[in-house]
This record gives structure tokens, C-alpha cells and sequence, in this order.
């Protein structure tokens, strides 16, 4: 593999131009596409690895950047996200936020509201309609955005000196790509602010990940549970799919309590330690989790409408990087 890189000189090099960027407007078909919705075949059982490395970097970005925001300044990558879309200059109101974020509207109020309590956020009651409430960002709250910034060049930088060239050029341009078509720009002296695109992308991303599997009944890490437990061969121990999947105890315990109650897994004493209980895939529950594969594909794919060579190396940066971390648990 090419040895990671100084990110500082390197980012106008692999930074696209905008203006050149733009994602088909319907879904392209990719081979990758092919092999996901024929994941049970045996000849396609790497679908199911390259789906829960790629979901799980996903994963490991939003908690870094969660992380970082809420250690240096107390807010969350929402909130972060409400700012910069206020800093654009003119009053918003929440519905129009909601939109632009591809958050519901509920979600987006408390998030408001959290902020107008810090001061961050003024809220302008409209002089004709007293329902009506438009928004606009404190010089408090620019000082806010500002330390926020700060927060997410640090996550940013540390994941972009882990890729290669190619990966990283590859991040930036889908990342051009994912804002184009869900949010907009952040322009400064000219050019987009790629630190924060790559933020608004992992958040789209996870939004709509969501979105598609609370349609069918499942959280994003009760799949990744069942994604774990396929590749660990159809049965495991909760400690093992946590582990495997960078999750916490609490969390794992969660949803295999949730997959329990609706048949997709099996939970037994094990017959040599019955302190342990083992975790096994039922059949319906690998059925489903067959069934899901190309629904998640779908709303990772919609993101950016990366073709098959960007979902390559998408794939070579998300293996990399949960090999990494797997190595450094190890050790």
C-alpha cells in the first residue's frame, strides 16, 4: 500500500475543481451494485466484508467528529452544521434548515433551540405572521462556528494523512459530489471548504442510511450486527460482534436485544461456559439481512452517485482504515 501522505501540500493538488464536479442525476448501475444484490451467492460472500468495513469507517468519522466538536466546544455535528448553514448570510427558518440538512423538522427545532439558549442563535419573530420565526447566527455564534472549525480540521486532517493519494482524491470528489446534491457549498476566498464538505457527507451519508432501514424496521447498527455475525460465520459472542464492530457494550447489547425480539438472531448458554452466551443468525434473520444488502447499498450510493471506480477505492480506504484500528486494538 503507498505510505500515508502530508495532507497540507497535497489537498490543492487532489482537490477537484466544483465546477467540474457533478454526480449523474439517477443512481449509475456498478458492478458493485451487481454483486450486492447477489450477495448469497457464494462467489459474492465479499459483498458482505466490503459492506460492514465501508459502514463501519462511516461510523468511526461521525464519532470522531461527534467526539472532537463536543470535547472542544460543546456542541453536536447537527448544531455545527445549523451554524455554518446560518453563517451564509440571510435569516432561515427551521423548515427550510430541515430541508437543507435532510433532518426532520423535530430534530432540527431542539437543535435550534439548545443553540438560542447558548446565545449562538437569534430568533426574529416575523412582524406579519407571529408563527413565523426566522433565524440568524449571533457574532456569539460565529465564534462558536469558528472553535468548531477548529475541532473538525483535526479530525479531518488525521483521517486524510491515513489515505493514499488516490483515496484521498477520491474523498474529496465525492464529498464535491454529496453536497452538491443534498446541501450546499461552503465557498471561502473563492473555493469550497473541503474539511466541512467531508463533514456534511458523512452526515448525509448516515442520514440516509437511516432513513432506508427504519423503513424496514431496523436501527443501522442492528444491520451492522447482522452484517458482524455473517462475516463472522453465522454465530458469535456479543463481546466478539462489539469488538469486531467497534461498538460499546451497551450499544451492542441494545441491538441484539432488538434483533432477538424480532427472530433475526438466537441467544443460547454456551455448553462450555455458561456464563457466556453465544449469538447465532437465524435463517430469517440471514434472509433479511440478504434482502437489506442492495436497500443500504442504495442509500449509501444515493450520497454521491459514485461509479464503480470511486466505490473502489471508497472500499481500499474503508478496509485500510478499520484494518488499522483493528491493528492498533491488537496491540
Amino acid at each position: 500500500m503507498e505510505a500515508a501522505i502530508a495532507i497540507e501540500p497535497l489537498l490543492e493538488e487532489a482537490a477537484p475543481d466544483a465546477a467540474t464536479v457533478r454526480s449523474p442525476d439517477a443512481l449509475p448501475e456498478t458492478l458493485y451494485r451487481a454483486h450486492v444484490v447477489a450477495c448469497d451467492a457464494p462467489e459474492n460472500a465479499h459483498a458482505f466484508d466490503f459492506m460492514s468495513d465501508y459502514l463501519t469507517m462511516m461510523d468511526v468519522l461521525a464519532k470522531s467528529i461527534a467526539h472532537s466538536l463536543s470535547a472542544e466546544c460543546g456542541v453536536t455535528p447537527l448544531q455545527y452544521r445549523i451554524m455554518l448553514r446560518l453563517a451564509e448570510g440571510d435569516a432561515v427558518r427551521t423548515g427550510a434548515l430541515a430541508q437543507c440538512l435532510g433532518v426532520g423538522l423535530s430534530t432540527v427545532s431542539a437543535a435550534v433551540a439548545k443553540l438560542a439558549d447558548a446565545g449562538a442563535v437569534v430568533r426574529h419573530e416575523d412582524a406579519c405572521d407571529m408563527r413565523a420565526v426566522d433565524l440568524t447566527l449571533s457574532q456569539r455564534g460565529r465564534t462558536l462556528m469558528h472553535q468548531a472549525d477548529a475541532a473538525v480540521v483535526a479530525v479531518m486532517a488525521s483521517y486524510w494523512r491515513s489515505l493514499t493519494r488516490e483515496q484521498l482524491a477520491a474523498a474529496l470528489a465525492s464529498s464535491v459530489a454529496a453536497v452538491e446534491r443534498h446541501s450546499s457549498p461552503r465557498m471561502e476566498g473563492g473555493k469550497q471548504r473541503l474539511d466541512t464538505a467531508l463533514v456534511d457527507t458523512v452526515m448525509i451519508s448516515r442520514s440516509l442510511t437511516t432513513r432506508a432501514l427504519q423503513a424496514h424496521g431496523l436501527a443501522p447498527n442492528d444491520f451492522r450486527a447482522l452484517l458482524a455475525l455473517r462475516v463472522l460465520g453465522g454465530h458469535s459472542t456479543a463481546s466478539a460482534i462489539a469488538e469486531f464492530l467497534f461498538l460499546n457494550a451497551s450499544d451492542i447489547t441494545s441491538c441484539l436485544r432488538n434483533l432477538e425480539a424480532t427472530g433475526l438472531i438466537t441467544r443460547q448458554r454456551s455448553t462450555e461456559n455458561r456464563r457466556v452466551r453465544t449469538i447465532q443468525l437465524t435463517d430469517a434473520g440471514a434472509k433479511r439481512l440478504v434482502e437489506l444488502m442492495p436497500v443500504v447499498f442504495d442509500a449509501l450510493h444515493e450520497t454521491c452517485h459514485s461509479d464503480d471506480e470511486l466505490i473502489r477505492v471508497h472500499i481500499s480506504a474503508a478496509r485500510d482504515l478499520v484494518a488499522r484500528r483493528r491493528q492498533a486494538i491488537a496491540f
